[in-house]
C-alpha cells in the first residue's frame, strides 16, 4: 500500500489538487487513515499532511 501510495504521489501527483488531503488519498486506497497514517510515520518520519505539504512546496523529505 505504501508503494501505491508513492506512485499517487509520484505518477499521479494528487498532491496538485489542493484541496485534496491526507485522508483522501486514504480513501482511494482503501485504508484506515489512523493506520496507514502510522505507518507513514513509521517509514518516513512525518504525518501523511506534512508528506503532501513537502510534495506542495517542492521538496522530497523523509526516508525512504
Amino acid at each position: 500500500m505504501f508503494e501505491r501510495f508513492g506512485r499517487l504521489l509520484e505518477e499521479d501527483k494528487v498532491y496538485l489538487d489542493l484541496s485534496c488531503t491526507f485522508e483522501d488519498i486514504c480513501g482511494i486506497l482503501g485504508a484506515d487513515s489512523a493506520s496507514f497514517g502510522r505507518y507513514v510515520m513509521e517509514q518516513v518520519g512525518m504525518t501523511g499532511d506534512e508528506v503532501l505539504e513537502v510534495y506542495r512546496s517542492g521538496g522530497r523529505g523523509g526516508r525512504k
